[in-house]
């Protein structure tokens, strides 16, 4: 029998069974994510600021191009953390069996429909690239005309997840943090390894007591922080 044909009805049984919990997270990840996440985007929108700042004599704090500049790659910063590094929209459901969610980009609808439009935009200036220019002008235009195609289509999208309780599982709960994680002990051909979110630490000791309460078997581990548990027998290879 192969793995689809064993996961595929627990996964079924996971979606029919009765929910004992539903909890909703909207944000990016753990306590201190979001900090690293707006550092990258920072780090990537005004590094060829700096770069270009540092190699062009004539750009100068008092010229007109300089704040140009600056706006621009401010913008791109902007673009960055909420287009390309979103937060996330997580909605949560607790089972007797495991826990399934989906997850969401929370992308504004206008970016979206911005992205579709600069798409058709893209896809007229091919065209009028080829005609005016040449044939030739076509190795180069038809690349971005296929790329523009593919973002015609721009649309949020929802994913769906499914963590599945092993025979043993183990529950790592950060004291200083409002995360969870599941693992287990033993290797599954399922999944039973993910983190959990939640927006107070209030919110996540209800579901670890619902959690405890729902398998009486599991193990639980308090650490003060989430890489305390790489600490653990299971992530120690002799």
């Amino acid at each position: 029998m192969s793995n689809s044909e064993t996961i595929d009805p627990i996964e079924k049984r996971l979606y029919e069974v009765e929910i004992r919990h539903y909890w909703e997270h909207k944000g990016w990840g753990g306590k201190f994510d979001h900090l690293g996440i707006w550092g990258l985007s920072i780090f990537a929108g005004l590094t060829p600021f700096c770069f270009l700042w540092f190699v062009i004599d004539e750009l100068t704090i008092d010229s007109i191009a300089f704040w140009g500049l600056f706006s621009f790659m401010a913008m791109m910063v902007l673009v960055s953390r909420y287009l390309f590094f979103p937060d996330k929209h997580r909605c949560y459901h607790l089972t007797p069996l495991g826990i399934h969610y989906t997850e969401k980009d929370m992308i504004p609808d206008v970016a979206y429909q911005v992205v579709r439009g600069f798409a058709w935009v893209g896809i007229v200036v091919c065209i009028i690239a080829v005609f005016v220019l040449s044939p030739i002008a076509f190795v180069g235009a038809g690349g971005f005309a296929l790329m523009s195609f593919g973002m015609t289509n721009f649309k949020p999208t929802t994913e769906k997840h499914e963590v599945f309780f092993s025979d043993r599982p183990i529950l790592f709960n950060p004291m200083r943090d409002s995360i969870l994680r599941i693992d287990s002990n033993i290797p599954t051909e399922y999944c039973s390894s993910r983190n959990f979110y939640f927006s107070s630490l209030g919110e996540k000791d209800a579901v670890v007591s619902l959690i405890k309460n729902i398998r009486k078997d599991i193990e639980y581990v308090e650490m003060a922080k989430m890489n305390d548990m790489f600490k653990h027998p299971i992530f120690i290879q002799d």
